[in-house]
């Protein structure tokens, strides 16, 4: 790692570029499970640099066991601080232009990399989820009583859970259609029959990752991808584009919750 931040810095002054190590911050990702007492340090110029508990990266505050807790705090804070904002001016605004604005800040915040956001149990999705039904009672004017279900379904908002699985289907989708980069397509090879069988024209994954930890192995792109893609129905498998896809899918998720409940 060394050796890389040397060469980074290397091209950084060969381009007329600081790398400002004073702002440099490092991570080491291990289980929450884990007792290790190991602190490893790196050198960036003629700076020690200790590792810290969470960093942000892209958006995304990733803490050292990738429990996400500081970013759903973080994305609940700015959302919600978002939705005061539009509150205060709502009596103003019409519907469509309530919706508009709360896309732009708050809907847009929730859909950020929430791929990362697999898996995670249901107190961290809760909180989440309370920030978008505020934000569908503040669009349709309804006390906090009111049961959110058909504000949701009015809205035809597809609830947190249905969005992080939709959006890494549509990346699982647009890795098998040779739209997503290759460090990514690798993780989700199509399976390949040995013999001629009719489910080979259906566009399945293989399942090449066995996982051992519920709370990391199956929260990981290649483990989740497959599970969820072989799951869905060829009718949306085969969608033509990615709109076309999108539109099945969405159909599809929002079905599948809204007729459950």
């Amino acid at each position: 790692m060394e050796a890389c931040i040397t060469d980074i810095r290397s091209w950084c002054r060969s381009n007329m570029l600081v790398l400002n190590e004073k702002k440099t911050e490092f991570i080491y990702f291990s289980s929450h499970f884990s007792n290790s007492a190991w602190n490893p340090t790196i050198k960036v110029g003629n700076s020690t640099i200790h590792p810290v508990s969470q960093a942000r990266n892209l958006g995304m505050t990733m803490d050292s066991s990738m429990r996400m807790t500081g970013h759903v705090q973080c994305l609940c804070k700015a959302a919600l601080h978002a939705i005061r904002m539009i509150g205060n001016i709502r009596q103003y605004l019409d519907q469509k232009t309530t919706t508009m604005l709360v896309h732009a800040f708050v809907t847009s915040r929730l859909d950020a990399c929430n791929s990362l956001l697999f898996g995670l149990p249901d107190n961290l999705i809760n909180k989440i989820q309370r920030v978008q039904n505020i934000a569908a009672r503040l669009i349709l004017r309804v006390p906090r009583h009111e049961h959110i279900t058909p504000l949701l379904y009015q809205l035809h908002w597809l609830p947190i859970r249905q969005r992080i699985t939709f959006k890494i289907l549509l990346l699982t989708y647009k890795v098998i259609n040779y739209m997503a980069p290759d460090f990514i397509s690798e993780l989700a090879p199509l399976h390949v029959p040995t013999r001629a069988l009719r489910s080979a024209s259906e566009q399945r994954l293989e399942i090449t990752f066995r996982s051992s930890t519920k709370f990391y192995g199956d929260r990981s792109f290649a483990f989740a991808a497959p599970h969820l893609w072989n799951g869905l129905p060829n009718s949306i498998r085969s969608a033509s584009s990615v709109a076309s896809f999108k539109s099945r899918l969405k159909t599809y998720l929002f079905r599948q919750h809204f007729l459950s409940v």
